[in-house]
């Protein structure tokens, strides 16, 4: 372990901490009845301040407040008056304003704290959490600090930056925008949270802090304001920031989740840890022999780094990685040594330094062959390009360890391998207590990583078995059945279910677990023929699509090659989710004698996608949802902004009427496709060199093989008869009437939109109508979905419809001379308090289907 130090020296003209409290009248309605604890009271010279004087002052009455904001309120000041007033007024300790050292694990000198931060007696933070109360979401306050932590430390104190909640003031400010109201700030304090109540990776339920109580997990500090409703903020900052995990001299050590201190370089005795109890998820993480023709391997223990074909035994590790600017040939170069009957190819001397530390990690985990796309595959042969390229999902699976660099080129490196250094981790010391940050998520690393823009490295992480990621920070570990991070300690069969084949419910799943129902489920669903288990994996397959189109593609025309690892995933699974040129379309779930219909609705589920973009409006984006208690036109909330997601673009040479025809965020979406019906007729698919296939071909198979995947991602062309809503019925209807419109060429007014309506260049398509589901389509999914004797509902029950009733239309513009149509947006017509969608439609007067060519 390397030597502690400091990262500088804290000044020595700091303000007394009292200095930094709110006025103590700001938020009191009336002045005779402010209340002033010890934080608040200005001192005397020569003045004693006790816990009676203080808590005698803090139970004046307060009349413009409710009876229970006041009990809230007359408690905490309490708290903080018997523990902490004297602590910040620096006369409970004599040595309150001596400077305290502080050590961080990448350091190699002494550190000092602030004399904010050392006038602060922890030495009553015990007490506080050994009291004999319930610990609520809130944790019990400690001390009033005012509004210090919401500025940048400039100081040099460590605990300063740990302790730093520059999250305050945005949520402060969201909440005036939201309630549009004054909400009075009068500033923040330290609260206390037993257990690690807010660690990232379990989840807040009875069950799981019940876990961590038992394993006596250590507590944690934040700063948070005097106000309500701040918890979601500061679960944001968590992740965004770690938390600070107090550990007393003398503590036992917990079990579970116990902060340590990370190296400053690459440490492996805990990767191979993880590899090996990840060996023994027999079911779920164990890779494959990948099949593919051609394949090669790096031998890193090899003098020259030759690069050999490989054999089903040689056990491989895999490297993904964004290539970034050309820094290298790209090439392998060959050695022909005398006698040879073939050539035998070689790594350059200038490859990237990404690459040099994926060799030298391979060889300290134990593993010989490596793989690297930039060398491994010949870059000069297109034919060896695209057999691969279209493999990439099985190399990836049957390696035994996946490395990630999250770099933003191939010369970024692996942080802590060789001349890349990680960040710093904070840590100090005040006494007896010990300060340690766990550092940011590495979810949000992940998330926010130039690696994560990146479309071809979607299925490489989806489909790795075991990862093994490369943060700033620190690595981590996630296979199918588990996920490690090296700033926490843990025993991890205390983690695992008994069988020790995943980790229990209440630990977060992986981001990259595939088929799970939601974040804390560690199920694999995939192969569960139960039809609540079928939409399960309905909905995974569609956020992964969603996640899919955020990212970028070098070349454009590899959107759906990248995607084609994922459309074969999701083609094997129970649910049979075929991809029409990457439109998901669930094989039928109740499986009628006759299901051309139920698989008709499934093709208008599919079909109704639309952008994450904004809405047309009078005025302000559609996404604002005016608020009945406010005035007209007044926002309630919003949810987001335009600068979340550009404009997306039409890409050339795919259908419009799937998300691979444009670049953009598609939007999440919550309706289920068995509660949708059809009414599109006589579908004929178009596929190259003008071959034709009737829509019920799909309904045809027992399972999806592997040409019939790849067939059905280069359809191009759609033919269908449908009905056309009247521009006239649509212009009696304002956004306000609940109108749903997205259209992916941007915003537009409703004015504009109607012009185009009646001009006859846009036309609404009807798909069908969404709602609920026919009668006898969801008897057969009911029969046949698994009950237990002892459940009052099936599982299938459960699943609730969020979405309103409603016309579902495509928006298409079409072009009179071809006779073609291109997909503009989705329109939502919501039906309020009537009976049937079919009814609804004859109000309408659609008059007789026309024949659509989409493209």
């Amino acid at each position: 372990m390397p030597s502690n130090a400091s990262h500088g020296v804290a000044s020595s003209s700091q303000n007394h901490p009292r200095d930094h409290h709110p006025d103590p009248g700001i938020g009191s309605p009336h002045k005779k009845h402010r209340i002033k604890s010890a934080g608040q009271r200005r001192s005397v010279p020569n003045e004693k301040i006790t816990c009676r004087d203080t808590e005698r002052a803090s139970v004046r009455p307060q009349t413009s407040v409710s009876r229970k904001r006041r009990r809230e309120e007359l408690d905490d000041s309490r708290e903080i008056t018997k523990r902490s007033s004297s602590n910040i007024h620096g006369t409970s300790s004599s040595n309150s304003t001596a400077k305290r050292p502080c050590r961080t694990s990448l350091s190699l000198s002494t550190n000092q704290l602030c004399d904010d931060c050392a006038s602060i007696c922890w030495d009553g933070i015990e007490k506080v959490v050994n009291e004999k109360l319930r610990f609520t979401w809130k944790g019990r306050p400690f001390a009033d600090v005012g509004r210090r932590f919401r500025k940048p430390p400039t100081n040099g104190c460590t605990l300063c930056e740990q302790l730093h909640a520059p999250w305050i003031e945005k949520f402060l400010e969201g909440r005036r925008w939201i309630e549009r109201k004054v909400i009075n700030d009068i500033g923040d304090r330290i609260h206390v949270f037993p257990n690690l109540r807010y660690v990232p990776n379990v989840s807040d339920y009875q069950t799981s802090r019940k876990v961590l109580r038992a394993h006596e997990a250590p507590y944690h500090i934040a700063v948070v304001p005097i106000a309500p409703k701040w918890r979601e903020g500061l679960l944001e900052h968590i992740a965004a920031r770690g938390m600070v995990v107090v550990l007393p001299d003398g503590r036992p050590e917990s079990k579970i989740f116990q902060p340590q201190q990370i190296p400053r370089y690459f440490d492996e005795k805990p990767v191979i840890s993880w590899i090996k109890t990840c060996e023994h998820h027999r079911t779920r993480c164990s890779p494959k022999p990948p099949e593919v023709k051609g394949m090669r391997v790096i031998d890193c223990k090899s003098k020259n780094l030759a690069i050999q074909d490989h054999k089903p035994q040689d056990k491989y590790v895999a490297l993904s990685y964004v290539w970034g600017a050309p820094g290298s040939t790209g090439r392998a170069e060959t050695i022909a040594p005398p006698m040879a009957t073939k050539k035998i190819l070689k790594l350059p001397r200038d490859i990237p330094l990404t690459i040099r530390d994926a060799i030298e990690v391979t060889k300290t985990l134990g593993y010989q062959y490596l793989w690297v796309d930039k060398y491994c595959i010949d870059q000069t042969n297109e034919r060896e390009q695209q057999e691969q390229f279209s493999r990439m999902g099985d190399i990836y699976a049957g390696s035994e360890l996946a490395i990630f660099a999250l770099g933003d080129d191939s010369n970024a490196g692996l942080p802590g391998v060789s001349s890349t250094l990680r960040l710093g981790q904070q840590e100090c010391r005040s006494g007896r207590y010990r300060f340690i940050s766990t550092m940011l998520d590495p979810h949000v690393s992940i998330k926010y990583s130039r690696w994560s823009t990146r479309g071809w490295t979607y299925q490489e992480g989806l489909f790795s078995t075991r990862r093994l990621f490369f943060t700033n920070h620190q690595v981590y570990f996630e296979c199918n059945a588990m996920n490690c991070a090296e700033s926490f300690k843990s025993n991890l069969k205390l983690i695992h279910i008994n069988t020790g084949q995943r980790f229990r419910a209440y630990h977060r799943a992986g981001q990259f677990v595939c088929g799970n129902s939601n974040q804390f489920s560690h199920l694999d669903v995939r192969r569960n023929k139960a039809n609540h288990r079928k939409v399960d994996t309905i909905r995974q397959c569609q956020h992964q699509i969603l996640q899919y189109t955020k990212r970028e593609l070098t070349n454009k025309d590899d959107v759906l090659h990248a995607f084609a690892a994922i459309a074969r995933f999701y083609a094997k699974t129970a649910a049979m989710i075929a991809s029409l040129a990457g439109i998901p379309i669930p094989f039928p779930i109740a499986n009628l004698p006759n299901n051309k219909q139920e698989g008709l609705d499934h093709l208008s589920y599919g079909l109704a996608w639309s952008h994450r973009v904004d809405n047309f409006d009078d005025g302000f984006p559609r996404q604002f949802k005016p608020s009945h208690s406010s005035s007209p036109g007044r926002p309630q909330q919003l949810r987001w902004t335009p600068h979340d997601n550009p404009k997306p673009q039409r890409r050339q040479g795919f259908p419009s009427w799937s998300w691979a025809g444009w670049f953009g965020q598609i939007r999440s979406r919550t309706d289920l496709p068995y509660c949708w019906t059809s009414l599109l007729s006589s579908v004929k698919i178009e596929f190259p060199n003008g071959r034709f296939r009737d829509y019920e071909w799909l309904q045809g198979f027992d399972r999806y093989k592997q040409y019939f995947i790849r067939e059905l991602l280069t359809a191009e062309t759609l033919h269908f008869d449908g009905y056309v809503l009247r521009p006239e019925e649509l212009l009696s209807r304002r956004p306000h009437d609940g109108l749903d419109l997205c259209l992916s060429t941007g915003t537009e007014k409703w004015e504009e939109f109607n012009t185009r309506l009646l001009s006859g260049e846009y036309a609404c398509v009807v798909l069908g109508t969404y709602g609920e589901p026919r009668m006898d389509v969801y008897k057969a999914i009911q029969s046949a979905d698994k009950k237990k004797a002892s459940a009052k509902k099936r599982r299938i029950d459960l699943f609730e419809r969020h979405e309103p009733d409603a016309i579902i239309c495509l928006v298409v513009s079409t072009n009179p001379t071809k006779g073609v149509s291109y997909r503009k947006g989705l329109l939502k017509v919501p039906y309020y308090h009537r009976v049937g969608g079919e009814n609804v439609l004859r109000e309408w007067s659609t008059g007789p289907k026309r024949r659509f060519v989409l493209k």
